[in-house]
């Protein structure tokens, strides 16, 4: 029986012409992708351009020091005293040779980490999702920007770029079912935990994951743990042979048994503040936006957005091990849980139904109208900020200058952690009197085995060869102030500095909350003669 429609046009639903015409549709969704992914390159311009000036200020110096240090001969863990894991030395090295020693250098190599960790959010994604890892990659780097150069190339971020990195390589393995793919995998992950062993989790976390969803498919998993555990394997003996080569096996085991667990109770914060502090404020609105998009799609889970949940877990917990609740170590969860909200964003905007695209959408605006204006006003209202933060190092710098420069190679002494003498030292290439790098244990006012093997170790250095310059900084680490008083915390040293040294001058960098140093020089020192024929002012 034929079937009539009385000479009238088929009935057409109206949810398809609401996808197929007006902001809704297919074409109008891609060109707001690729507006906004236009949007974003100009943003990483404007992110090079406000923070290309920063100095290296912070850890960054001390990690470039340290590795000037052993340049020159001396040996990590025993002769120079920093704690950080073998990776960190590497890395840095490596970092340090391709892009070189200075500061627009290293402005340079962050750049670059930017540009990795965008490509791989993009690989995280695919050819259907890709533009989660725009969406993740425009919220951080515009978040970080904002945060100044004392968070540039942390360890945290370095160890946040590899894991992304890795978990875009396991991605593209189980899509191509590409088990060689799983090699770069190993050694991306092996070098984040050769940073942080915390990094651990998530290579555990994604190979349960690679070898539950290989089960259920029936596939051989052999060949893809091999290839895995093999990068694992290739950068642990990296690690041992970097330990044999400096015959630092011995010093490293007791930084790892006796310092590093020491350091680990400081300055803990209670765990309400480190809730608070877990998740920027701004993350609040694509993240409730993405638990709406995830709720209107009603699919299961499948093992990509496990995967993301497990680098979730492994941010946070992390974050929350370390006890001390630095914007930094929050990186990696940030970026995963950004990238799980893109994700779930952009698979919104392919879905017919009009609420899940409107959402999609809302949560572009949200992006780029709302997070993105304002991070961008505190990156464009701190257009000095690098400048402030350099100020102590090139006022000490000049103050070394005119007590002999170069001629002050082993006859100073940083009585400091991060403010900026460690750095002066490492622009000049002056090598320290000794390998300290902080004093952070050195004015602990409670005792414990590490407080006391750091001050007789540096007591015995001292003496065997005295400073004819002492720079003491105002940090106090351990009461997370600024104060001279730091010195009656360890009275023998204090004694020793009045009675055998005379201060010269005392320089401030603002209130008193700000940094400060005071430069004493040894009596009977040539240093201290020709500064008192020209005082420094």
């Amino acid at each position: 029986m034929e079937h009539r429609n009385n000479g009238r046009e088929p009935a057409i639903p109206v949810r398809f012409e609401l996808m197929s015409t007006g902001v809704l549709s297919d074409q109008s969704l891609a060109r707001l992708r690729w507006i906004a992914s236009a949007v974003f390159v100009g943003l990483f311009a404007f992110y090079v351009a406000s923070t290309v000036h920063w100095p290296m200020v912070w850890d960054t110096p001390i990690m470039h020091y340290v590795n000037f240090l052993m340049s020159r001969g001396l040996r990590p863990y025993s002769e120079i005293t920093d704690m950080n894991l073998p990776g960190c030395y590497l890395t840095e090295r490596w970092g340090m040779a391709v892009f070189g020693w200075g500061d627009l250098s290293w402005r340079i190599y962050e750049f670059f980490l930017m540009a990795v960790l965008t490509v791989s959010g993009m690989v995280i994604g695919g050819s259907r999702r890709w533009f989660a890892g725009i969406y993740m990659a425009t919220f951080f780097i515009m978040m970080h920007g904002s945060e100044g150069p004392i968070v540039a190339t942390e360890r945290d971020e370095l160890m946040m770029v590899l894991l992304v990195a890795a978990t875009a390589m396991l991605f593209l393995s189980l899509r191509r079912r590409t088990p060689a793919l799983m090699l770069p995998f190993g050694l991306l992950t092996g070098l984040a935990m050769s940073l942080k062993p915390s990094a651990l989790l998530l290579d555990v976390a994604l190979l349960v994951l690679l070898f539950v969803v290989l089960k259920r498919s029936g596939e051989r998993i052999g060949k893809y743990l091999l290839w895995g555990l093999a990068g694992n394997v290739a950068i642990a003996a990296l690690m041992v042979g970097f330990l044999l080569q400096h015959q630092a096996w011995g010093a490293f085991l007791f930084i790892c048994t006796k310092i590093v667990p020491s350091y680990g109770q400081l300055n803990q914060r209670s765990y309400v503040y480190m809730f608070r502090h877990l998740m920027p404020m701004a993350l609040v609105l694509p993240v409730a936006l993405g638990i709406v998009a995830a709720a209107l799609g009603r699919r299961r889970v499948g093992w990509e957005r496990w995967a993301l949940f497990c680098a979730m877990a492994m941010g946070a917990l992390s974050y929350f091990a370390q006890g001390k609740g630095y914007l930094y170590h929050r990186y990696m969860f940030v970026v995963a849980i950004l990238l799980w909200a893109g994700w779930e964003l952009t698979e919104a905007m392919h879905r017919e139904d009009k609420r899940s695209r409107i959402v999609g959408v809302a949560g572009v605006a949200a992006l780029f109208l709302v997070i993105v204006p304002y991070y961008g006003r505190i990156i464009h209202g701190s257009p000095r900020v690098g400048e402030q933060t350099n100020a102590l190092p090139h006022a000490l710098q000049s103050d070394l200058v005119q007590l002999g420069g170069d001629s002050l190679q082993e006859q100073v002494q940083c009585m400091d952690l991060i403010q900026g003498c460690i750095g002066a030292l490492y622009r000049m290439r002056l090598v320290q009197n000794t390998g300290t790098t902080g004093d952070l244990l050195l004015f602990s006012p409670t005792a414990s085995p590490a407080v006391d093997y750091y001050r007789n170790w540096f007591l015995a250095h001292d003496r065997e060869h005295p400073a004819n310059v002492v720079v003491l900084g105002n940090e106090w680490f351990q009461h997370g102030t600024v104060t001279f008083d730091k010195l009656d915390a360890w009275p023998q040293y204090a004694a020793y500095l009045r009675s055998t040294y005379v201060p010269v001058i005392e320089r401030h960098f603002g209130d008193e909350s700000a940094p400060a140093y005071r430069i004493y020089l040894r009596k009977g020192s040539k240093v201290l003669a020709e500064e008192e024929l020209h005082p420094l002012h």
